[in-house]
Protein backbone atom coordinates (compact mmCIF):
# COMPACT_ATOMS: atom_id res chain seq x y z
CA UNK A 1 0.00 0.00 0.00
CA UNK A 2 1.20 3.34 -1.12
CA UNK A 3 2.50 5.69 1.61
CA UNK A 4 0.74 9.55 1.93
CA UNK A 5 1.21 12.23 3.89
CA UNK A 6 -1.98 14.13 4.76
CA UNK A 7 -1.71 17.87 4.29
CA UNK A 8 -4.21 20.59 6.10
CA UNK A 9 -6.32 22.46 3.46
CA UNK A 10 -5.51 26.26 4.97
CA UNK A 11 -9.04 27.31 4.04
CA UNK A 12 -11.15 24.78 6.06
CA UNK A 13 -12.23 23.01 3.90
CA UNK A 14 -10.81 19.48 3.97
CA UNK A 15 -7.41 17.22 3.98
CA UNK A 16 -5.23 15.66 0.60
CA UNK A 17 -3.17 12.74 0.72
CA UNK A 18 -0.27 13.22 -1.36
CA UNK A 19 1.67 10.16 -2.43
CA UNK A 20 5.22 9.11 -2.40
CA UNK A 21 4.67 9.07 -6.33
CA UNK A 22 3.55 12.46 -6.48
CA UNK A 23 6.47 13.67 -4.57
CA UNK A 24 9.01 12.01 -6.77
CA UNK A 25 7.54 13.53 -10.09
CA UNK A 26 7.48 16.54 -8.03
CA UNK A 27 11.30 16.39 -7.40
CA UNK A 28 12.07 15.14 -10.34
CA UNK A 29 10.38 17.87 -12.59
CA UNK A 30 12.60 20.52 -10.40
CA UNK A 31 15.47 18.98 -10.82
CA UNK A 32 14.97 19.28 -14.62
CA UNK A 33 14.17 22.93 -14.41
CA UNK A 34 17.65 23.52 -13.12
CA UNK A 35 20.21 24.49 -16.36
CA UNK A 36 23.08 22.05 -17.00
CA UNK A 37 21.42 18.72 -16.08
CA UNK A 38 21.11 15.74 -17.89
CA UNK A 39 19.23 12.69 -16.78
CA UNK A 40 19.83 9.94 -19.92
CA UNK A 41 23.88 10.28 -20.65
CA UNK A 42 26.26 8.31 -19.32
CA UNK A 43 29.10 10.96 -20.07
CA UNK A 44 28.38 14.56 -19.22
CA UNK A 45 28.48 16.90 -22.43
CA UNK A 46 29.82 19.94 -23.37
CA UNK A 47 27.00 22.00 -22.16
CA UNK A 48 26.19 20.03 -19.25
CA UNK A 49 27.82 20.65 -15.79
CA UNK A 50 25.70 17.80 -13.80
CA UNK A 51 23.54 14.94 -14.15
CA UNK A 52 21.08 12.50 -12.71
CA UNK A 53 23.03 9.79 -11.38
CA UNK A 54 20.69 7.59 -9.65
CA UNK A 55 16.84 7.49 -9.28
CA UNK A 56 15.47 9.96 -7.12
CA UNK A 57 14.04 8.17 -3.88
CA UNK A 58 11.51 9.79 -1.63
CA UNK A 59 10.92 8.17 2.04
CA UNK A 60 7.71 9.45 4.28
CA UNK A 61 8.44 9.10 7.98
CA UNK A 62 6.38 10.31 10.67
CA UNK A 63 4.81 13.23 7.86
CA UNK A 64 8.58 14.41 6.89
CA UNK A 65 9.15 14.14 3.34
CA UNK A 66 13.01 12.49 3.17
CA UNK A 67 14.18 13.16 -0.82
CA UNK A 68 17.14 11.65 -1.36
CA UNK A 69 19.40 12.62 -4.70
CA UNK A 70 22.41 11.73 -6.40
CA UNK A 71 24.22 13.64 -8.95
CA UNK A 72 27.21 13.60 -10.97
CA UNK A 73 28.74 16.75 -11.80
CA UNK A 74 31.93 18.10 -13.77
CA UNK A 75 34.86 18.29 -12.18
CA UNK A 76 34.89 21.76 -12.87
CA UNK A 77 31.81 22.82 -11.49
CA UNK A 78 30.97 24.55 -7.82
CA UNK A 79 29.62 21.91 -5.56
CA UNK A 80 28.18 24.38 -3.38
CA UNK A 81 26.42 26.14 -5.91
CA UNK A 82 24.61 23.30 -7.36
CA UNK A 83 23.19 21.94 -4.39
CA UNK A 84 22.31 24.81 -3.32
CA UNK A 85 20.80 25.42 -6.09
CA UNK A 86 18.61 22.00 -6.56
CA UNK A 87 17.70 22.57 -3.21
CA UNK A 88 15.64 25.99 -3.87
CA UNK A 89 14.62 24.40 -6.38
CA UNK A 90 13.28 21.44 -4.78
CA UNK A 91 11.95 23.25 -1.86
CA UNK A 92 10.29 25.83 -4.18
CA UNK A 93 8.38 22.94 -6.05
CA UNK A 94 7.30 20.64 -2.69
CA UNK A 95 6.06 24.34 -0.99
CA UNK A 96 4.29 25.62 -3.88
CA UNK A 97 2.32 22.30 -3.81
CA UNK A 98 1.91 21.34 -0.66
CA UNK A 99 2.11 24.48 1.18
CA UNK A 100 3.01 22.65 4.89
CA UNK A 101 4.62 20.07 4.65
CA UNK A 102 8.26 18.77 6.29
CA UNK A 103 10.85 18.25 4.00
CA UNK A 104 14.33 16.76 4.25
CA UNK A 105 16.42 16.95 1.45
CA UNK A 106 19.81 14.96 1.07
CA UNK A 107 22.33 15.88 -2.45
CA UNK A 108 24.72 13.40 -2.85
CA UNK A 109 27.19 14.61 -5.05
CA UNK A 110 30.26 12.57 -7.08
CA UNK A 111 32.40 13.97 -9.40
CA UNK A 112 32.74 12.85 -13.19
CA UNK A 113 35.84 11.21 -14.07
Amino acid sequence: MAEYVIVDNLTKKGKIGISYLAFEKLVNDAIMNVPGITKSSRQLKKDQRFRLNRPIKINIKNGVVNVWVAIEIDAKTNEKEVTTRLEKEIHLALNETTEQVPIDIKIKVEKAK
